[in-house]
C-alpha cells in the first residue's frame, strides 16, 4: 500500500516491537543498549518536538535518578548519533539510495535537550497512529472498504510488543498507551470487516483476536454478528454465554447494554443484523457529518506550490514550525513573520510539505494579497476554498459569515492543513480559521501579533554560510569557490535577505564574465543599489513600496526622516529630537514602525534600519522631502549628536566645562549618558553612529549642521583612551571641506585641529603626514599664541594641538621638536593658572624626555620629577595621567638599564589602568612590561602579557598600538624558542614592521605618549 511503502528505500524507525533502526538500503540493526535505546524511543515518539535532558532523565529513571543522570543521557546521545551514523554511512556503502537524513544529523541538539529530526511517517509507532486516524475518519465517511484496508496495513506493522525490553517509566506508559491503540485497532479493523460482508472470513481472525485480548466486549460482539451473519446463530449464542462466563469468573462483572441487547436480537432471528456494506453504508455515517453529502465526494485538495529549488539554511524554524504543526496540540496556529523580502512564503512552504503526512485529508494555500498589493478580501478566499471542497460556484453562500460557517463545516471531520500567505491583520485571518481540532494553520505576515497562535516565528536574514550557500545556487557553485571573499561581501552588502540574494546571485548567473568585484562596486553606491536588486519584475524595493504605502502621514514622514542621518542606532530622545515631537508620541511612532517591519528593534527604546530598508527610505526622502526639509533633518541631528558628546565630556573630564563652554548653542539637551564609566561606555557605543550624523552634516551643504558636528568631533578626542577614534576619520576629513565651504574660520580651525588628532589614529598610509597638515593648518588659523582672552575655544584647540604636534614628532623621533611644542603646551597652561593643566602638560614633557636617547644622563632627574608629579596627581585625583606618569617612571628604569625595577613598577600600575577602564593605557603599559620581563629573562611571563597587550590593541584599533604589541609578542615568542624565529614569532614579527611601514615608521621608533 502507498502508505507503508514510505517507509522503504528510506531511513527509518521501528518501535512496534524490538527497537529498530533500519537504514535506507533495508538493512536493520539494534541501536545500543537498552538505555541508549529507550533514549532514541523518547526521541522517536516525540519527533520533530524538543525534548530536554530533564524529561529524558525522567523517563529512563524512577522518582530517585543518580547525581550522573544528566551526563549518563549526553553520552546516550553520543551513541546513538555514532551509531546512526556508521548505519547511514553503510547505507550507502551497499548503494542504497541517498537519504538526506543521516548520520549525526538525524539527532539535533537544541536548547536544553535534543530533537529527533526524523519526519513522523518514518517511525512506525507513529505513522500507526496516523493510519488509525486516518481509517476513523475514512468510515466516518462511510468508506468501510479502505478504512479496513489502511487498518491491515497498519497492523501488519507490529513485531512483537511495542518496545519490548526498554527499561524506564516512560518506556512502560508509553508500552501501554500503544497496546490500547493495537486492540482498538484490531476491534475496529475487524469490525469494518464485519461491514464489508467478510462475516464468514473474519470469524478465525476474531477467534485470534480473543485470545489476546479476552475481556473486550466489541470482540465477544463481533463474534456474535460474524456466527450470526454466517448462519450460526446457534453458536453466535453461545459464544454470547461464552462471553458472561469469561468476565463472570475472571472480571466478575456482567456484559454490558451492547452485548445483552445483541443477544436479545440473535434470539427473536432480527434480520436487520443481516444487513450489508450496500444498506450499511449511509448509516454507518454520524449525523454530523451527513452536511457532506450535499457536495459531491472530492480527491483532497492539494494546494500547496512547490518549495523553491534554492530553498537555503532555516533548519531550526522548520524543525520548531514541524513541531507545532504535527504535534500533539489540537488546532494547531503558527505563524511566522518578518520584512518583506525576507523569506516567510518559502520557509511556509518548505513546512507545509514536511508537515504534509499529518493532513491526508488535504491542503488549501491562499495568497491573501491581490496582484495590485491590496488585501485580499476573506469572501473571496472563502470561494475559492469552498469551491475546492466540492461546493458548487451557484450554492455558495453570499454573506462572509456564511462562508466561514460552511468552510468550519465541511472540515469538522478532516485533518487539513490551511497555509494563508501574506496576511494584512487578523480581521483578515480570522474567517479562513478551521474550527476542528485536526486541522492546522500557517499564516505568514509582515507582522500579525495579536493573532494567538501555538508559535511564533519571527524571521532575519540568512546567516552569512547560508546566504553565500544561496547566491551560489543561483548563481553557480563556481563563482563562489572562484571569488569567496567577493561573494561573502556581496551577500553582507544584501543584508543577507533572501529576495535580494536571489536577485544578485540572478545578475551574476547572467553575466558570466563580469567579476564579482564589479557587481559588488555597483551596489556600494547606495544610489545605484536597489537597482540592482531585480528578479525579474519583482524588485527589492517593490517590496518595501507595499509596507510604506500603509502608513499614516506622519509614520511616513518619520520613517523617510529618521533614515537621513544614517545612524547605525537610535533611541526615542534622538527620534524626538529630529523629529521635533514629544518623546512619548515618537515611541508610538517607532512601535507602529517596528509593526509594519519597517524598523528592528534589538532592546527597549533602541531602534534601527535593516541595511536596504535605509537605503530604500532615504532614496524615497530624497524624492518626497523638500530640500529644506532634508537639511532641517540633519541639522537637528547634528545638533542632538554634539549636545549628547558635550554632555559626555562634562561627566568625565576634568576640563569638561572649559572645553564646552564656547560650543555653538544647541537646542536639544541630548542623550541621558550617565556619569563616570557609564558615560565612557555610551562614547563607546555611540561611536558609529557620530561618525555617521558628521558625515551627513558634511554633505547637507548646511552651515550650521557643519559646525555643529565640528563641535562633536572637537570634543571626540577627549575619548582616546577608551574608543578607536580612527572611525571617525572619513568623516573629519569630509567635515575640513565643508567647514571650508560654509562656515567661518573659528569653525574651520576646529575642524583641522579635530581632523589632526582623529588621523592620527586612523591607519592609512599617509595618516601622520595628513595629521600633522592639519593641526599646523590648525596653528595657521588660530595663531602661534592666542591667549584666553581671545577665546577659550581657540586657546585651548592651539595648546593640544602643539601636545599633539609634540606626540607626532615624539613618533617620529624627532624628540627636539617634540620637546620644543610640549614647552609650549607648558607655557600655555601656565596662563591659565589651571594646576591640574599645567601637571598634565608637564606629564607630556617628561615622558618626550624620557624617550630622548639624548636624555639617558638625566633619567634620575627625570624620575624624581615623575614621583613630584605623582603627588600632584594623586592629590587631584586624576588618575588618567597618574598612570602615565607612573608609567614614564617605569620608562626611566628600563631606558636606565633596570629591568626588573621597571617590570615591579609596570606591575604596579597594571591594576589602576584595568579598574579605570582606559584601554590604551592598559595596553601601553602590558607591552612595556612584556619587553621589561624579556629582558630580565623571563620570556614566557613576557609571552603572556604581550598576548594581552595585543588584545587590547586590537580594540583600540591603534596602529602604533598594534605595531608595539606584535613586535613584544613576536620576540618573546623567539625567546621562548632559544632564539629560534618560528613560524608564529615570524608572523607577529612580519606583521609589526608591515604596521610600521603603514605609518611610515621605523621599526620600533618613539612610543605612545598622550595628549
Amino acid at each position: 500500500m502507498s502508505h507503508l511503502s514510505a517507509l522503504h528505500g528510506v531511513a527509518h524507525l521501528r518501535l512496534l516491537g524490538p527497537v529498530e533502526y533500519v537504514s535506507a538500503d533495508g538493512t536493520a540493526g539494534r541501536p545500543g543498549a537498552p538505555g541508549p535505546q529507550a533514549v532514541l524511543a523518547a526521541l522517536a515518539l516525540r519527533a520533530g518536538t524538543l525534548v530536554t535532558i530533564d524529561q529524558l532523565v525522567d523517563g529512563l529513571y524512577d522518582d530517585d535518578p543518580p547525581a550522573s543522570a544528566r551526563r549518563v543521557i549526553v553520552n546516550y546521545v553520543h551513541r546513538l548519533r555514532t551509531y546512526l551514523d556508521r548505519a547511514h554511512a553503510a547505507g550507502r556503502e551497499g548503494g542504497a539510495e541517498s537519504d538526506r537524513d543521516g548520520g549525526a544529523t538525524v539527532i539535533g541538539t537544541m536548547a536544553d535537550g535534543y530533537v529527533l529530526r526524523l519526519p513522523a511517517e518514518r517511525v512506525d509507532a507513529l505513522l500507526f497512529g496516523r493510519l488509525t486516524l486516518r481509517a476513523r475518519r475514512a468510515a466516518a465517511q462511510g468508506d468501510s472498504a479502505y478504512a479496513a484496508s489502511v487498518l491491515k496495513g497498519a497492523l501488519g506493522m507490529w513485531q512483537g510488543p511495542a518496545l519490548a525490553g526498554l527499561p524506564g517509566p516512560y518506556a512502560q506508559e508509553q508500552r501501554r498507551s500503544l497496546a490500547e491503540q493495537r486492540a482498538s485497532a484490531t476491534e475496529h479493523h475487524l469490525e469494518l470487516s464485519l461491514a464489508c460482508g467478510r462475516h464468514e472470513e473474519v470469524v478465525p481472525e476474531i477467534l485470534c483476536a480473543l485470545e489476546a485480548y479476552p475481556y473486550r466486549e466489541r470482540l465477544h460482539g463481533a463474534l456474535m454478528l460474524a456466527l450470526y451473519r454466517s448462519e450460526r446463530s446457534a453458536d453466535a449464542l453461545l459464544a454470547y454465554d461464552h462471553a458472561r462466563q469469561v468476565l463472570a469468573d475472571e472480571m466478575g462483572i456482567d456484559t454490558g447494554p451492547v452485548l445483552d441487547e445483541l443477544h436479545a436480537a440473535v434470539l427473536a432471528g432480527d434480520r436487520t443484523l443481516l444487513a450489508v456494506p450496500d444498506t450499511a453504508r449511509t448509516a454507518a455515517v454520524p449525523a454530523e457529518v451527513r452536511v457532506r453529502s450535499a457536495v459531491p465526494a472530492l480527491r483532497a485538495p492539494a494546494q500547496l506550490p512547490a518549495v523553491p529549488c534554492d530553498f537555503t539554511g532555516r533548519h531550526e524554524e522548520v524543525c520548531t514550525l514541524v513541531a507545532a504543526l504535527s504535534g500533539h496540540t489540537s488546532h494547531p496556529v503558527a505563524v511566522i513573520t518578518g520584512m518583506g523580502g525576507v523569506g516567510k512564503t518559502a520557509l511556509a512552504l518548505r513546512t507545509g510539505h514536511a508537515v504534509m503526512g499529518s493532513f491526508p485529508d488535504g491542503q488549501l494555500y491562499a495568497e491573501l494579497r491581490t496582484p495590485c498589493g491590496a488585501p485580499g478580501a476573506p469572501a473571496d478566499v472563502l470561494a475559492g476554498f469552498l469551491t475546492s471542497l466540492g461546493v458548487p460556484h451557484e450554492r455558495l453562500p453570499a454573506s462572509l459569515s456564511d462562508r466561514a460557517a460552511l468552510f468550519r463545516t465541511l472540515l469538522s471531520d478532516r485533518a487539513v492543513l490551511v497555509v494563508l500567505d501574506n496576511a494584512a491583520g487578523v480581521a483578515q485571518v480570522e474567517p479562513l480559521l478551521p474550527g476542528a481540532d485536526q486541522c492546522a494553520v500557517l499564516v505568514t505576515a509582515r507582522a500579525l501579533a495579536a493573532l494567538p497562535a501555538a508559535v511564533k516565528v519571527s524571521l532575519k536574514g540568512l546567516d552569512p554560510h547560508d546566504s553565500v550557500e544561496l547566491i551560489g545556487k543561483v548563481a553557480g557553485i563556481r563563482r563562489i569557490e572562484e571569488e569567496p571573499d567577493a561573494v561573502a561581501a556581496l551577500a553582507a552588502a544584501s543584508g543577507h535577505l533572501p529576495l535580494a540574494l536571489r536577485a544578485i546571485g540572478a545578475r551574476l548567473a547572467l553575466r558570466p564574465a563580469w567579476p564579482v568585484a564589479t557587481l559588488l562596486s555597483r551596489m556600494s553606491d547606495e544610489a545605484r543599489l536597489l537597482g540592482e536588486l531585480r528578479v525579474g519584475e519583482l524588485t527589492v524595493e517593490a517590496v518595501f513600496e507595499q509596507s510604506y504605502a500603509q502608513l499614516s502621514p506622519q509614520r511616513a514622514r518619520a520613517f523617510l526622516a529618521l533614515s537621513l542621518p544614517h545612524c547605525v542606532e537610535f533611541g526615542v530622545k534622538g527620534a524626538a529630537a529630529v523629529l521635533e515631537l514629544p518623546e512619548r508620541e515618537v515611541e508610538d511612532v517607532l512601535e507602529a514602525l517596528v509593526d509594519a517591519v519597517l524598523l528592528e528593534t534589538r532592546a527597549p527604546g533602541r531602534y534601527r534600519y535593516h541595511d536596504l530598508v535605509g537605503a530604500y527610505a532615504r532614496a524615497t526622502a530624497r524624492v518626497e522631502l523638500t530640500d529644506e526639509e532634508l537639511r532641517q533633518v540633519v541639522r537637528r541631528a547634528a545638533d542632538f549628536m554634539c549636545a549628547s558628546v558635550a554632555g559626555a565630556v562634562l561627566a568625565t573630564q576634568p576640563l569638561g566645562g572649559r572645553l564646552t563652554a564656547e560650543l555653538r548653542p544647541r537646542r536639544s539637551a541630548g542623550e541621558d549618558v550617565g556619569t563616570g564609566q557609564e558615560a565612557v561606555q555610551w562614547m563607546r557605543r555611540a561611536l558609529p553612529t557620530v561618525a555617521a550624523v558628521a558625515e551627513q552634516a558634511a554633505g547637507s551643504g548646511d552651515a550650521e549642521a557643519v559646525a555643529l558636528a565640528v563641535d562633536g568631533l572637537m570634543l571626540a578626542p577627549c575619548f582616546e583612551e577608551s574608543v578607536p577614534l580612527g572611525m571617525l576619520a572619513p568623516a573629519a576629513t569630509a567635515l575640513v571641506r565643508a567647514a571650508v565651504a560654509y562656515c567661518d574660520e573659528d569653525v574651520v580651525g576646529t575642524a583641522h585641529y579635530a581632523a589632526g588628532v582623529i588621523l592620527k589614529k586612523h591607519s592609512s598610509l599617509d595618516c601622520l603626514d595628513r595629521s600633522r597638515a592639519h593641526l599646523l593648518k590648525a596653528l595657521e588659523i588660530f595663531g602661534e599664541s592666542p591667549a584666553p582672552a581671545d577665546g577659550l575655544r581657540p586657546f585651548l584647540a592651539v595648546l593640544f594641538t602643539h601636545a599633539m604636534l609634540a606626540h607626532l614628532d615624539a613618533m617620529c623621533a624627532d624628540f627636539s621638536s617634540a620637546r620644543a611644542h610640549a614647552e609650549r603646551s607648558v607655557e600655555m597652561a601656565m596662563v591659565t593658572g589651571d594646576q591640574g593643566l599645567v601637571t598634565r602638560r608637564r606629564t607630556l614633557l617628561l615622558q618626550i624626555r624620557a624617550q630622548d636617547p639624548g636624555s639617558r644622563g638625566d633619567l634620575a632627574r627625570i624620575r624624581a620629577q615623575c614621583r613630584e608629579l605623582a603627588d600632584l596627581l594623586t592629590s587631584g585625583n586624576d588618575v588618567k595621567w597618574l598612570i602615565r606618569v607612573m608609567m614614564t617612571e617605569a620608562d626611566t628604569l628600563l631606558y636606565g638599564g633596570r629591568p626588573a625595577e621597571a617590570a615591579a613598577l609596570y606591575r604596579q600600575v597594571l591594576p589602576r589602568a584595568r579598574t579605570t577602564g582606559h584601554a590604551r593605557n592598559e595596553t601601553e603599559c602590558l607591552y612595556r612590561l612584556a619587553e621589561a620581563l624579556l629582558l630580565t629573562g623571563d620570556a614566557q611571563a613576557a609571552v603572556d602579557h604581550a598576548r594581552q597587550a595585543l588584545q587590547g590593541a586590537q580594540l583600540t584599533q591603534e596602529h602604533l598600538l598594534m605595531a608595539r604589541s606584535h613586535q613584544a609578542l613576536g620576540r618573546a615568542l623567539q625567546a621562548v624558542r632559544a632564539g629560534y624565529v618560528d613560524g608564529e614569532a615570524a608572523g607577529h614579527l612580519e606583521k609589526a614592521a608591515e604596521l610600521y611601514r603603514v605609518l611610515g615608521l621605523h621599526t620600533g621608533s618613539g612610543a605612545a605618549v598622550g595628549q
